[in-house]
């Protein structure tokens, strides 16, 4: 998020605060007659018996220099007597109003404007209290405050998600000082210092400095009663999650027992899952059974949270974690490493029979731990060896489907990697016994026919959930090239097929890929998918001398920045005779003197050098 937009999105909820504060409503009886003054932001009215009798309209709110605005009307009474109203209203600090009929004042009102953050808007904690009281459960992810935070540069993120993408530290000293407010708020609430508290904490996110609070918490000398006290009034008042959040931390900090139902409903919001579980575990006895149940209750980065506080003391508790822990609603196989840990997944394995139920969980997590990009996560497994080699070994019973002997290629596929990697393994979770155990054990399994004629079959069916049969395929080394070109004729935009074809490393499969992309006349207006499919060519095309020339000069000559480094990388693979011509030398020239992206222009003046 850059300054700019950041200050935009501030000043935006400033003065919609300032527009609420100042939105206010009189209505006065003048012998039976109803006089209405609405004021707001940028317009003033006085309505007679609900006709507009006099307005003011404001062009800016910078007219509020001159605080104050008159207006005067005329109404007629059932006598047929013609009355004037003059109405003035305004001020800086505080909001005046006089009201006078035939110069006679009828009505006169100071109102202080306070500006207080939690005015005039929602209640985070009662907003979800209600839910669970007529529903039983969170139907409405959406918080009160989201007016706040998302905007056309902010989208909306999945609740749990924004707490994640934030690393811990903030500016030195701000923890201790808001710290300080708040402890100044204990020993004397009132309005202004709960104001400063409050502000000082929607100035950061509280996850950045969670660790620091605790640490700087626990030498203070407090009143747990008055702590608490505050702390629930932060709570009850948090129009910001921000402070929700922090006032859960803070109650978890002391003995919350007394609190415990209530901080078990916030925590059914994935926002404030992770602070809440805390709050139970730091704070209340015999907590895991509740830690338990919300981990089931939950669905998106609650669920992950909940597994990270989830103690696996029962067995009960270590099926549901090896079955159940690495699905979720935002990011599955997440939690893949900590679900293995926890719940003794080496262990379970070892048994000499599993039940299928175990054998699908402990599937699902070790794709997890081999991921789809690297297997860096099954490496610092320190139990990685054992699990293979007793999945494996129960997969020769279990084993019934395509979508589990894919999981029997993809460990093949990481079996697969150079002796310095085994070596380096050999050193730390594995043994040369284990190794050749899970060789032997999928070897066995992929002699039978039936996983190529399934796979055939799905190809060949028109089916577009073939994944798993495209990997099945590619580990057979199955010709399916000239298929994969008609599947895309009516899909041309599925990457498993792109990424098939360019897994062949076959030239000319490459090269008809190439001419398969002519049909974008454009690089304009992409999706995500056809976007990666063009960048994943790029790459591809650096290991092909000479091949796809003209792709690679329509991606620099693109407006696209991503493009023209990936072909710009391409270009640096390949020998300089390939592509020393002068229409390319032109469009590398002017990304080296004209492109916004300090790396492209390195790298194009790095060509040309």
């Amino acid at each position: 998020m850059s300054f700019k937009e950041e200050f935009k999105r501030e000043m935006r909820n400033i003065k919609n605060d300032a527009a609420k504060e100042v939105d206010k409503y009189w209505a006065i009886d003048f012998q039976g007659h109803k006089i209405e003054i609405h004021n707001k932001m940028l317009e003033e009215t006085v309505k007679v018996d609900g006709r507009i009798v006099a307005s003011n309209t404001r062009q800016s709110i910078w007219s509020h220099l001159m605080p104050y605005s008159t207006l005067s009307g005329t109404f007629q009474t059932e006598d047929g007597k013609h009355h004037k109203v003059f109405v003035k209203i305004g001020g800086l600090v505080r909001l005046n109003i006089v009201v006078k009929v035939d110069g006679r004042v009828i009505f006169k009102e100071a109102i202080t404007l306070e500006f207080l953050p939690w005015s005039n808007k929602e209640f985070i904690v009662p907003y979800l209290e209600q839910q669970i009281k007529e529903h039983h459960k969170i139907i409405n992810t959406d918080l009160p405050d989201d007016a706040y935070l998302v905007d056309e540069n902010h989208p909306k993120l999945a609740p749990g998600l924004s707490d994640q993408l934030v690393s811990e530290g903030v500016t030195p000293f701000f923890t201790k000082k808001l710290l300080k407010l708040f402890m100044e708020q204990v020993e004397n609430p009132t309005t202004q210092t709960r104001k400063a508290t409050y502000e000082k904490i929607k100035e950061e996110k509280v996850i950045s400095y969670f660790h620091e609070l605790l640490e700087l918490f626990v030498l203070e000398e407090i009143d747990e009663q008055r702590v608490q006290q505050e702390a629930i009034w932060l709570l009850e008042h948090a129009a910001h999650r921000e402070v929700v959040k922090f006032a859960i931390i803070i109650l978890g900090c002391t003995d919350c027992e007394s609190m415990k139902e209530r901080v078990k409903i916030l925590a059914l919001h994935e926002e404030f899952t992770g602070v809440a579980l805390f709050a139970l575990k730091n704070g209340t006895s015999n907590s895991n059974d509740s830690i338990w149940q919300i981990a089931k209750s939950v669905s998106g980065w609650g669920k992950i949270e909940a597994i990270n506080f989830l103690e696996p003391n029962t067995e009960e508790i270590r099926l549901w974690i090896l079955t159940e822990g690495t699905k979720n609603n935002v990011m599955n196989h997440y939690s893949s490493l900590i679900c293995a840990e926890k719940g003794k997944l080496d262990i379970m394995l070892h048994e000499s029979e599993i039940s299928k139920e175990l054998f699908i969980g402990a599937g699902e997590i070790i794709l997890g731990l081999l991921g789809e990009v690297t297997h860096q996560a099954i490496d610092e497994y320190e139990y990685s060896g054992q699990v293979l080699m007793r999945y494996t070994y129960h997969a020769k019973t279990h084993c019934s489907g395509l979508e589990h002997f894919y999981i029997l290629t993809r460990i093949a596929k990481y079996m697969s990697e150079d002796e310095e990697t085994w070596n380096e393994r050999y050193a730390t979770n594995w043994k040369p016994h284990e190794r050749q155990a899970v060789k032997e054990a999928i070897l066995e399994i992929a002699k039978d026919p039936i996983w190529i004629q399934q796979t055939s079959s799905i190809l060949h069916s028109g089916n577009k959930k073939d994944t798993h049969a495209l990997a099945i395929a590619q580990y057979y080394k199955l010709d399916i090239t000239e298929l994969l070109f008609e599947k895309l004729k009516n899909d041309p935009n599925n990457l498993d097929y792109h990424m098939a074809i360019i897994a062949t490393k076959d030239r000319k499969a490459i090269e008809a890929l190439v001419t398969f992309m002519d049909r974008f006349e454009s690089f304009e207006k992409l999706t995500e998918d056809e976007h990666f499919i063009i960048i994943s060519l790029l790459e591809a095309l650096g290991e092909y001398e000479g091949t796809g020339l003209h792709f690679i000069e329509k991606c620099l000559r693109s407006d696209d920045s991503s493009f023209q480094y990936f072909a710009l990388n391409t270009l640096e693979k390949q020998d300089k005779r390939n592509w020393d011509r002068p229409d390319f030398i032109d469009v590398i020239q002017k990304i080296a003197n004209k492109s916004k992206e300090k790396e492209n222009r390195q790298l194009a003046k790095n060509l040309l050098s």
